[in-house]
């Protein structure tokens, strides 16, 4: 048994609210079947409904309000060369006593947190590389000039700090292989310090099979709507993409399931287009659909909605970003992964059409997931290892 400090700027509940928080909430579920001794201090806006519920996993939640006041914190975190992220919370109000085991720094936003920190074993639980995810994003074409200068900007501050940060860490945590061979590259002194682990779903609850199998020819693209990436996918299908599918089937449909949906993305509903925000049972719009889209063009990480998609059974298109991390995938074998436009559709329309492969796609990913990917095995990892 061990005795465990999370800090983590948000109580991670409801697990919709992030993907950083999912992971985190499902592994803290976890906890159940090896007692360790967990305490969490969460630091951004208080959340006491979100404390009661994770107080059924771990021993004790705390909160300490790290924000910084002021209008001009992003002026200054430019100034000083730091990602904003990091710089809006004040470190050195932090103080925690002696007597953890090991304290894990949870989300990016933490990494500074430790500077006036000791402890026997200190882990940081930074998900993505958020200078691949700034380089990334600054080099979209639906990016403003002054955007993309300030992508770029964060991209190389979070350079910058990680390389002064990563030595105070024991461990330092990704959820995708790729994001982790990209930092082991960058830093190749704390290549031992670098690891990954692998996300779990929970495939009980993401099993599409108590749900009637879909006639319908709808197309399903799921996500928390004000992301960027989430929101550059959808519109990015929604206005190249699926215009050319209509022209092949009118009745096709395109549903955008997510919560935070903002008037660009309400623009896009017509006929064909439903935007639903969020809903309350996800595996039912999952399973409603025949094919599962995940067009994301920048981003970071393993990605949950691959991941719950595929244990619903669901045949899926996808681009390159959208399943980094999850290796068992391949093109033509059990997903189709397109590369241009034209590919976009073909594959869309492909699966539309054909029961044979919709299945075989479907089934294939399902056992990968029942196979492969466990929140109980991260768990062991972040925390009793």
């Amino acid at each position: 048994m061990k005795k465990v400090l999370i800090v983590t700027p948000y109580c991670p509940f409801p697990p919709h609210k992030s993907g950083g928080i999912h992971a985190l909430f499902n592994m803290l579920k976890e906890n159940k079947k090896f007692n360790n001794r967990i305490d969490l201090l969460y630091y951004d806006e208080k959340d006491e409904y979100a404390e009661m519920e994770v107080k059924k996993y771990i021993d004790n939640v705390y909160y300490l309000d790290l924000r910084k006041k002021g209008k001009s914190l992003r002026i200054m975190s430019m100034l000083k060369g730091i990602p904003y992220g990091i710089y809006q919370y004040d470190e050195s109000r932090l103080y925690i006593k002696n007597g953890y085991d090991k304290i894990i720094f949870d989300q990016p936003l933490s990494m500074n947190l430790i500077s006036n920190i000791n402890t026997k074993e200190s882990i940081l639980m930074a998900y993505d590389s958020m200078s691949l995810y700034f380089g990334r994003k600054s080099k979209i074409d639906s990016t403003t000039f002054i955007e993309k200068i300030y992508n770029k900007m964060q991209s190389k501050y979070y350079k910058k700090i990680q390389k002064k940060l990563y030595s105070k860490f024991n461990k330092v945590f990704f959820v995708s292989e790729n994001d982790a061979s990209y930092e082991k590259e960058m830093y190749a002194e704390f290549v031992s310090k670098i690891d990954n682990i692998t996300l779990g779903v929970d495939y009980n609850k993401f099993d599409s099979s108590r749900y009637s199998n879909s006639s319908s020819k709808n197309i399903i693209f799921t996500g928390i709507m004000d992301y960027p990436p989430n929101k550059d996918a959808a519109i990015f299908f929604a206005t190249k993409i699926f215009p050319k599918i209509i022209e092949k089937d009118n009745e096709v449909k395109f549903i955008i399931v997510g919560k935070n949906s903002d008037k660009d993305i309400c623009n896009l509903i017509s006929n064909n287009i439903k935007v639903t925000g969020f809903v309350d049972d996800i595996v039912e719009s999952i399973a409603s659909a025949r094919v599962y889209v995940s067009p994301l063009r920048f981003g970071t990480g393993m990605k949950n909605k691959v991941l719950e998609a595929m244990s619903c059974k669901r045949a899926i298109v996808a681009s390159e970003t959208s399943v980094e991390g999850i290796s068992q995938l391949e093109h033509n074998k059990n997903i189709y992964i397109p590369t241009t436009e034209d590919e976009w559709v073909y594959y869309v329309v492909k699966v539309l059409n054909d029961n044979t492969i919709n299945d075989s796609f479907g089934n294939q990913c399902r056992k990968i997931i029942l196979t492969n990917y466990s929140w109980e095995n991260a768990y062991v990892k972040v925390f009793n290892k």
